[in-house]
C-alpha cells in the first residue's frame, strides 16, 4: 500500500547545486551524454518573467507524435511546475537539439497510463520517484495507480526546432 513518509521538499543549498549540475552539460553542448532519459527545460518565471532552466527526467516518450513526458517529483511545489502551469510555451532540449514545445498537465487517468509504462521500463526507479515525492511504495500496479492520482505528469509536445 502506498504510504506517506513525509512532505516533498525542493532541494536547497548543496543538494540544489547537485540537482542543477546537469544544466552545465546542456550549456556546453554535452546533453547527449545524458541520452534521452533527461531534458533541459527552459521556461519563464511567473513573477520575474525571466527565462529559467532546469533538467528533468523523461519518464516516457511518444516519438511518433513528438511527445515527451516528465513527472514533477515535488508535485505542485516545484518551481518549474508552477511556471509551466502559468505559461505553457517552453523550450526543451533533448540530447543536443532544442525544440519549441507546449506543456500540458495530464489528467490522473492519463498519468496512470504513463506511469504504468514507466514502471515496466524502469521497475526500480518508480520507488525513487515516490520517495522524492514523500511516499513509499513497492511498485505494484495498484500503488502506481494510487500514486498517479497524486503526482503531476507533464506532456511536452515538441513543436519544432528552436
Amino acid at each position: 500500500m502506498l504510504r506517506k513518509i513525509g512532505e516533498p521538499a525542493p532541494p536547497k543549498g548543496l543538494k540544489l547545486k547537485l540537482f542543477r549540475a546537469p544544466i552545465y552539460l546542456y550549456r556546453f553542448k554535452l546533453g547527449f551524454l545524458l541520452g534521452e532519459r533527461f531534458i533541459h527545460l527552459k521556461h519563464w518565471g511567473t513573477k520575474s518573467g525571466n527565462l529559467k532552466e532546469t533538467v528533468i527526467e523523461v519518464i516516457d516518450q511518444d516519438k511518433n507524435n513528438r511527445k515527451v513526458y516528465s513527472a514533477s517529483g515535488f508535485g505542485e511545489r516545484s518551481q518549474w511546475f508552477k511556471n509551466i502551469s502559468a505559461n505553457k510555451s517552453v523550450f526543451v532540449t533533448l540530447k543536443n537539439t532544442e525544440y519549441r514545445a507546449t506543456a500540458r498537465i495530464l489528467s490522473a487517468d492519463e498519468a496512470t497510463k504513463v506511469l504504468l509504462r514507466y514502471v515496466k521500463a524502469h521497475p526500480n526507479s518508480i520507488k525513487g520517484v515516490a520517495r522524492l515525492s514523500g511516499y513509499e511504495m513497492d511498485g505494484s500496479e495498484q500503488e502506481v495507480i494510487e500514486f498517479s492520482r497524486i503526482i503531476k505528469i507533464v506532456e511536452f509536445t515538441l513543436d519544432g526546432r528552436a
